[in-house]
């Protein structure tokens, strides 16, 4: 049952409506809740109307989110009393999605937590920052994080298309009152949902089809509909025509997934075999094979990590690159501290030897990022290319400065590059407003082999590493953003 509730009183003679976002945990951290209130949007007849929230408040042991008196319903009921009109208000949804400015939306892996969406109940929505998201991630229950985001994640999803796979799972849930990858047989079943194409709801059958294709669609095929150089909420307009044709139906009252296997004879053989595939990947998964699980705070915190299980069922990304190519895809991601984009090359079984190192980095970044509100990370090719600048302190320069690759014979490719990472040594910390960092030259070889038709790296083998002189950078203390400037002279 979802905790996130609405609650209408009256504070000191004045109507407001609350928001309970969970129980009160501890302080929230100061970085988001200083400075100006960022900016929500009521969007009603196609009309953006700035919104801001009051205050949060915690009272009897839970934390509520107030401002002005404003008849609202949460999104869980699109699935309850809003399921007759779930087709129609989605797609004003998704053009609502459209009209705020660009960079509100900001999906996590594509996604949008659906506690940041309201319906009015006189027609329109109630959108929320997604700083004010980040601020009830603090407060809601791993239970309210997996309902509001973690049960509409998939492997292998790609980010421009998240939206559109989104809306579409709604629609889902509003014919069967169940999302289509939250039971867990269904995730350990390599995420394959019961099908609407079995006939249990009174959708049409050209429709419940093209709901079945778009949950079940690759990457490849989601990279051909939309595209990379719009954001997640832009691609929506390929939802929209999409579904300009769909008729939405009569709806019965909802039922469970438990209910529908007693009651249709085609979900319950469909539900059977799905249990038996799943008890039969959960006993290899812990005998030490091929580990699928997934941790919703683990995906909402670190949500640029991303899922990699499964990689092995589909071509990635690079399908159809040259290993040169794919050597110089492999370093780029490196750059980015993208362990998902490192490793989407590899056979299966294939030891990426850099894992430990990028993993690490990445958490570390932005574990600090979240509390200090900046991002550390400095790219060392960037840094080069604006002519070595001072850095904030405790910031962090790393990553590739050069490439060459040789072909050595037919299936092995040696690269030779250089890095920049960061130096810690007792003198270094001697010196005050200096980091240093150190020059490394690498060796490194990538061996392939096109057995499915495209190019994967089955070994890399490091050859040589050597230091070759270390850089004094000079830094400079890092002020709070949301701090009054110095005054000069």
């Amino acid at each position: 049952m979802d905790s996130i509730t609405i609650v209408h009183s009256t504070i000191k003679e004045k109507p407001v409506t609350s928001i309970c976002i969970g129980s009160t945990s501890g302080d929230l951290p100061k970085h988001l809740m200083t400075g100006e209130k960022a900016c929500g949007y009521i969007v009603k007849d196609s009309v953006l109307i700035p919104w801001y929230w009051q205050s949060i408040s915690d009272r009897d042991g839970h934390r509520f989110l107030v401002f002005d008196r404003l008849a609202i319903l949460p999104f869980s009921e699109i699935n309850r009393s809003l399921r007759s009109r779930a087709l129609s208000l989605l797609r004003d949804l998704a053009v609502a999605l459209q009209k705020v400015p660009s960079g509100f939306v900001q999906p996590t892996n594509g996604f949008i937590e659906t506690w940041r969406i309201f319906f009015l109940e006189e027609g329109g929505f109630l959108l929320l920052p997604n700083s004010l998201s980040q601020l009830m991630l603090y407060s809601t229950s791993e239970k309210d994080r997996f309902l509001h985001l973690g049960r509409y994640f998939k492997p292998n999803m790609e980010p421009p298309f998240g939206l559109c796979h989104q809306f579409t799972q709604f629609l889902y849930q509003a014919l069967t009152g169940f999302a289509p990858f939250e039971d867990p047989d269904v995730r350990e079943d390599q995420w394959r949902h019961v099908p609407l194409s079995l006939g249990f709801t009174s959708l049409e059958a050209s429709s419940a089809k093209w709901i079945d294709h778009v949950l079940a669609m690759d990457s490849r095929t989601q990279r051909m509909n939309v595209s990379a150089a719009y954001s997640a909420e832009e691609n929506l307009s390929w939802w929209l025509k999409e579904t300009a044709n769909v008729t939405w139906p009569n709806l019965e009252e909802p039922k469970s997934l438990a209910d529908l296997e007693k009651q249709n004879q085609s979900v319950q053989d469909f539900r059977t075999n799905q249990k038996k595939r799943a008890a039969r990947s959960r006993f290899w998964r812990k005998r030490g094979a091929l580990v699928v699980t997934i941790v919703v705070g683990t995906l909402i915190l670190f949500a640029a990590v991303g899922p990699i299980v499964y990689k092995q069922l589909q071509p990635p990304y690079t399908a159809g690159m040259a290993p040169t190519q794919i050597i110089e895809e492999f370093f780029e991601a490196q750059n980015d501290l993208d362990l998902p984009k490192m490793e989407a090359s590899l056979a299966r079984r294939t030891r990426n030897p850099y894992e430990s190192e990028v993993s690490g980095m990445f958490v570390s970044t932005r574990v600090r990022q979240a509390y200090e509100g900046t991002d550390l990370a400095i790219r060392a090719d960037t840094w080069l290319e604006q002519g070595k600048p001072a850095i904030p302190e405790s910031s962090i320069i790393y990553g590739l400065i050069s490439l060459d690759i040789a072909q050595i014979d037919e299936v092995t490719f040696r690269a030779t590059y250089h890095t920049l990472s960061p130096t810690f040594e007792e003198e270094a910390e001697s010196i005050p407003e200096v980091m240093v960092v150190t020059e490394m030259l690498h060796v490194t070889d990538f061996v392939f082999t096109d057995v499915k038709g495209y190019w994967q790296i089955t070994e890399i083998r490091p050859i040589e590493v050597t230091p070759i002189k270390t850089i004094q950078v000079q830094t400079y203390p890092k002020r709070n953003p949301l701090a009054p400037p110095v005054p000069m002279g």
